[in-house]
């Protein structure tokens, strides 16, 4: 099956997961699978997507993965505990049709459902791929080729500046398959290329670092919580009350960029060790993000800005030759690595829509990555932007 293990995704499900055990134990959510390529009809693949979803469901962790998860600083004794009886449960998940297309929602627990993402989003591509773009010599030997061109390439920037880039897969959710996302990984770690990976079992596996922190539905979750304009604000707090400098890192664009800078005030912007962009030109909002640090006194070289929107190595230099020297870096680099063929990657993407009954909202940057299901509240919300 497509999933083995349940350290098989991204860093930041379990550190988030950890803060839904401990804070919010009793919060139900809602989340919802889109994938965003128009041409693409998924629903000749349903039955195969939830015969994987169905073995997915009977995963539990192993001692080996709970004995690595004691080994980071901040996993809590008392949540590996919890996770050594957990198990993904099939009835909080449906994979259904709406409006002509394949409808995957998972409802529930937060703690039960928000660990579905990653998992499904793998799940999806890579059926996806075995049926439409099935591994074949000619395909694997173009990816292995532009796999050599960007260790290359790498390894060129660092002989003629100096210095090496700080590079994190992040390409897990979109890779071509499982197997060649651990061959691009284990290539790129022995090149030297990558500092660690959002992957925790190919962490594990691999002996590299496990990297993340908080997605966008962290912070949407205080939406339904807290008036929407104070709702941001006091996530970035409770994180950082939870984590400290352990995973300092804030993502800046779940209500825009203006918001972001309202929210990041002075106390938080000192705690933080970095902000993490995923969506606009990230030249004009690394420039924002130092004015911001240099208002308040802050030193930039001090902080680090992670830089995550649909990045190659090419657009990676740009932006590293603008900033190095004036700021910490690091780059989160997903489809560029692990689906660079000439077949087109799908663009999936798991959203959560509603918590305890309340809509909640992500107003991107990007407006193709906005996101809201109640149009009533994402108007209200919008309009409470434009009044700021």
């Amino acid at each position: 099956m497509i999933i083995k293990s349940l350290l098989s995704q991204d860093l930041y499900k379990l550190t988030m997961l950890q803060v839904f055990y401990r804070e919010f134990p009793e919060a139900t959510a809602k989340y919802r699978f889109k994938c965003r390529n128009k041409d693409v009809d998924l629903l000749p693949f349903k039955k195969e997507i939830e015969e994987e979803i169905d073995a997915l469901c009977e995963l539990r962790f192993t001692d080996e993965e709970l004995a690595y998860l004691e080994t980071l600083r901040f996993i809590f004794p008392d949540f590996i505990d919890y996770l050594e009886d957990f198990n993904l449960k099939r009835r909080y998940i449906n994979v259904g049709e709406k409006d002509g297309k394949l409808d995957i929602v998972m409802n529930g627990p937060i703690t039960r459902v928000s660990p579905f993402e990653i998992f499904v989003l793998k799940i999806v591509h890579e059926v996806y791929t075995r049926n439409v773009n099935p591994p074949n010599e000619t395909i694997l030997g173009e990816g292995r080729r532009r796999l050599v061109d960007k260790i290359v390439d790498f390894k060129k920037f660092v002989d003629e500046n100096g210095y090496k880039p700080s590079v994190i897969d992040f390409g897990g959710r979109r890779s071509y398959t499982t197997e060649w996302h651990e061959f691009v990984v284990r290539n790129l770690n022995t090149a030297g290329v990558i500092i660690g990976t959002s992957d925790v079992d190919l962490a594990r596996r691999v002996g590299i670092k496990a990297i993340g922190t908080q997605a966008h539905e962290y912070i949407q979750m205080f939406q339904a919580f807290y008036h929407p304009m104070d709702s941001q604000r006091i996530a970035f707090e409770s994180w950082l009350d939870f984590y400290g400098n352990d995973l300092g890192t804030l993502l800046s664009d779940t209500l825009g960029d203006k918001k972001f800078l309202i929210d990041f005030t002075p106390d938080i912007a000192h705690r933080a060790s970095s902000v993490r962009h995923d969506s606009g030109d990230p030249l004009v909002w690394g420039e924002m993000i130092l004015a911001h640090y240099n208002a308040f006194g802050i030193d930039p070289i001090q902080k680090t800005l992670v830089f995550s929107d649909g990045l190659d190595f090419h657009k990676m230099f740009e932006i590293e030759r603008r900033f190095h020297g004036r700021v910490k870096t690091a780059y989160g680099i997903g489809t560029h690595l692990t689906n660079d063929f000439s077949c087109d990657a799908l663009q999936n993407v798991v959203k959560l829509v509603e918590v305890d009954g309340k809509p909640v909202a992500k107003i991107s940057n990007n407006i193709s990555k906005s996101m809201c299901e109640d149009n009533e509240y994402f108007t209200y919300l919008k309009d409470c932007l434009k009044k700021l």
